[in-house]
């Protein structure tokens, strides 16, 4: 990449949680082992939390939680729109999960 953009990464912006990520577009059979099967190629994976065919779609979505922000930044760049957890679901959403303020899943 072009040198981590924003200097050294440190509470930029607060809204977004750096080693929290939103994942959306998984299949809707999808289950928290699956996810952490996934992302643990990544980093040490703290917690997830699978939100099951909430949306129209009846896709599911899940939070990833990672130890430390370079481990959410490589799941990011590795995963996001390139990787199909079951082929032919489509590829998976992987985006910084909004902190802070209120309805979130925790």
């Amino acid at each position: 990449g072009k040198g981590g953009w924003g200097g050294g990464g440190k509470g930029g912006g607060q809204g977004n949680s750096p080693t929290k990520l939103f994942v959306g577009n998984l299949p809707n059979d999808i289950n928290d082992e699956a996810i952490q099967y996934v992302f643990k190629a990544y980093g040490n994976v703290v917690k997830t939390h699978v939100m099951a065919g909430k949306s129209n779609s009846g896709q599911s979505c899940a939070f990833v939680e990672y130890e430390r922000p370079e481990e959410a930044d490589t799941a990011i760049q590795t995963l996001h729109e390139k990787y199909e957890i079951k082929p032919g679901s489509g590829v998976i959403l992987v985006k910084r999960a909004k902190s802070g303020g209120k309805g979130g899943p925790y």
